[in-house]
């Protein structure tokens, strides 16, 4: 993020936080039935494993031998940093009877054994060896090596496509967000002091409506975070699908009256920053250090969050472990509150009460996803995309008056 980035989104934070440009959007409402229908699950799934999902820290696969299992929409997949030194993504299933081929993580690997029958792969993806090979004439080894799937290393991150396809556009996909992130210092070398995974009864798109907006700051994070942020200034910008939303914070009007040309550092220090990956990756930057958390669905009413903290070099050598520990528990207990109140409205989904959930004038960027997952499922489905996104699943526009 350059020098003049960094001084827009400073100039525009002063006009928020003075009141003096409140960003705001038209209200909308989504149908209830959006986060009960297995239908619209099963037609989100099938979108969801054809974009990028953050799969792990890059700090796993650092060294050529690193390797990582993840598993990515029930999607079993096999990280390799190649000692050729290229990242490769492998469906995680033997060409054989379909067991996977690798458990955990570790490093100075270059061979993996199926348990099953002992089919062996190399780091390449290529299979190698098996017992009795005569045996399978129709099966060359040639054509019986580890399926591939799209990976990419950027922001620090390992990202994957769940889905075998021949061709993938990552920078088409990441556009201008990597390149502010990894402005920020989040690139290959960047630490992973902490990471975990929590899981949530509620539908994944609550989860991810909920973290786009501020409006709940001052309520249920009264006790956390509230006293440290404003809830109705944000500033947001789209870059296609993505978002960024800056988050100033309570300290923010003193600095502004006495910082004309802000530093990073200094932006970090009286603001968040939160960039939005569609369809479900968050990177919350907070100067000296970016938590990652990814939502995925499991079923209609459960969905698991995957988290890590990402620190610079810099930043690692200066602070001491505890200190990380510290930002992770302030990082999850106000996410923890969110999740509760998640869970909450799941249950109230079926009662009856509501047939539409409502986006005020201020929750602008819920909207925008809700919109955008709408049209993406849309062309998925062949069906005609319409300018305002409104289809069989409509987000509806209302005006602020109703």
């Amino acid at each position: 993020m350059d020098a003049d980035e960094i001084r827009g989104i400073w100039d525009r934070a002063r006009r928020t936080t003075s009141r003096a440009e409140l960003q705001r959007a038209d209200g909308a409402t989504v149908p209830v039935d959006r986060y009960l229908d297995p239908q619209r699950l099963a037609r989100e799934r099938a979108l969801l494993r054809r974009w990028p999902h953050a799969a792990c820290p890059q700090a796993h696969l650092r060294a050529p031998g690193d390797w990582t299992t993840v598993e990515v929409l029930d999607v079993p997949v096999l990280l390799v940093h190649g000692e050729d030194g290229v990242l490769r993504a492998f469906l995680n299933v033997c060409r054989h009877r379909g067991a996977a081929v690798a458990q955990g993580r570790g490093s100075g690997r270059s061979r993996f054994v199926c348990r099953y029958h002992s089919w062996t792969y190399d780091a390449t993806g290529a299979l190698v060896g098996r017992p009795q090979d005569s045996d399978f004439p129709h099966a060359p080894k040639q054509t019986s090596g580890l399926v591939e799937v799209p990976v990419a290393a950027r922001c620090g991150i390992v990202w994957v496509v769940p889905s075998v396809l021949d061709a993938f556009d990552w920078d088409g996909y990441f556009g201008p967000m990597a390149g502010q992130i990894e402005g920020l210092g989040y690139r290959a070398d960047a630490a992973c002091p902490r990471e975990g995974a929590s899981r949530h009864a509620a539908n994944w798109k609550l989860l991810v409506e909920g973290t786009l907006e501020t409006y709940h700051f001052q309520y249920l994070h009264r006790n956390s975070i509230a006293p440290h942020y404003h809830d109705d200034a944000v500033q947001q910008d789209a870059y296609g699908l993505h978002q960024r939303i800056v988050i100033p914070r309570r300290s923010f009007a003193e600095a502004a009256a006495r910082i004309v040309e802000p530093t990073a550092e200094q932006l970090g220090r009286h603001a968040s920053l939160m960039f939005f990956l569609f369809p479900s990756t968050f990177l919350l930057w907070n100067g000296n250090h970016a938590s990652v958390f990814v939502m995925r669905p499991e079923a209609i009413d459960r969905a698991v969050t995957d988290s890590f903290l990402l620190v610079t070099p810099e930043h690692h050598a200066q602070w001491p472990d505890e200190h990380w520990s510290t930002n992770w528990d302030r990082f999850w207990n106000p996410l923890g509150e969110d999740y509760a109140q998640n869970e909450s409205a799941q249950r109230g989904m079926a009662s009856g009460a509501n047939a539409v959930l409502t986006f005020g004038t201020q929750e602008f960027a819920a909207a925008a996803f809700a919109r955008a997952l709408d049209r993406c499922l849309e062309a998925q489905d062949g069906l005609p995309t319409r300018p305002d996104g409104r289809g069989a699943t409509p987000l509806r526009v209302v005006d602020r008056a109703g």
